[in-house]
């Protein structure tokens, strides 16, 4: 999405599934939000806002089978709730009024594309709106998360608190989830006492990073796996502003981290079956002595998956709860 100028003039369509731009052939609303640029080219578009739905607003769609959603990268297939709607109730803006209602006669006609308001967009301080919205978290027992406009004026990483920075527009995982928090605090608590101390870590689905950060603002070395590319250059991003690029490395599988050493620490909150998929991969590669740290549970996942992980690793969990969220932590030996 382009950001648009301000002050500015914004056209609110509905857009159906498919969308005739000419009687004959009918685009796919992906393929027609794709080709809207080309369409009003002109008029001087400058930004498409395509909606968005909550996850309660989801729920009471049908779109989502539960309200309690993670936000992590190996989520449900379904998570895109915007386009598994009918209909989309998105925003076009426009530097002027001129173009805003030329556009609007352009789309008018087309089968699928229902032009609602025309109406002027008072001026917004666009930036100071996102970061009055990402402030600082503090995390019980870990520390503190800041974005990095505010990293200065926050301490550095001490013994037993930890500051992490972590930039709130680069990828999934700000700190806000419960699962989150309960993988920082289970990290906290197995800290070792010399933050310079040396161990390897896995973090899988690492969505921003945020976990392996932690752990390598700890003293690990992290192999960061996340299957999304995407947010490969975010981990990366924000383990330069905690000064740790060169103790993580991100891969886009398993397969692309090497099996040994095994990992003093592996953290996994990623889903259920994700969790069930990879538990023989994942146990394997705990090092003697080392902690598993999972969640994304929800309380029916939470049994199976212990009992799942119980078995390979013979021990038995500590578990934490959240906000309705679970985690899991194995300590070995």
């Amino acid at each position: 999405m382009k950001t648009p100028t301000d002050p500015c003039w914004v056209v609110d369509v509905t857009i159906a599934g498919e969308v005739a731009v000419v009687p004959a052939e009918r685009l796919s609303r992906d393929d027609f939000l794709l080709l809207v640029w080309e369409l009003l080219d002109g008029t001087g578009l400058c930004g498409v806002h395509e909606g968005s739905l909550d996850v309660d607003e989801a729920f009471a769609a049908g779109l989502t089978t539960s309200a309690m959603v993670l936000d992590a990268a190996e989520g449900d297939p379904d998570r895109d709730w915007v386009a598994a709607s009918d209909t989309i109730t998105a925003a076009l803006w426009f530097g002027d009024e001129a173009g805003a209602r030329a556009a609007a006669a352009i789309l008018a006609p087309l089968d699928g594309c229902q032009v609602g308001a025309i109406r002027r967009e008072e001026t917004h301080d666009w930036e100071a709106e996102f970061r009055a919205g990402h402030g600082p978290i503090d995390i019980p027992g870990f520390g503190r998360i800041v974005p990095p406009w505010e990293a200065e004026t926050h301490a550095p990483s001490t013994i037993g608190r930890t500051t992490l920075v972590i930039d709130p527009g680069t990828g999934f995982g700000t700190g806000l989830h419960p699962t989150t928090r309960l993988c920082l605090a289970a990290l906290a608590g197995g800290a070792p006492s010399d933050p310079g101390a040396q161990g390897s870590a896995l973090d899988f689905g690492a969505g921003s990073g945020i976990l392996g950060i932690a752990a390598a603002l700890q003293g690990s070395r992290v192999e960061a796996v996340e299957s999304d590319t995407r947010v490969h250059d975010a981990i990366r991003h924000n383990a330069a502003l905690n000064a740790v690029a060169d103790r993580i490395r991100v891969s886009a599988t398993l397969d692309g981290v090497p099996r040994a050493p095994r990992h003093d620490l592996i953290l996994a909150n990623i889903v259920a079956p994700v969790l069930r998929a990879h538990a023989d991969e994942l146990c394997s590669r705990l090092a003697p002595g080392g902690r598993l740290v999972l969640s994304g549970l929800l309380s029916a996942d939470a049994p199976e998956i212990a009992a799942l992980y119980r078995r390979h690793l013979a021990a038995e969990p500590i578990m934490t709860e959240l906000d309705g969220w679970h985690a899991l932590e194995f300590r070995i030996g």
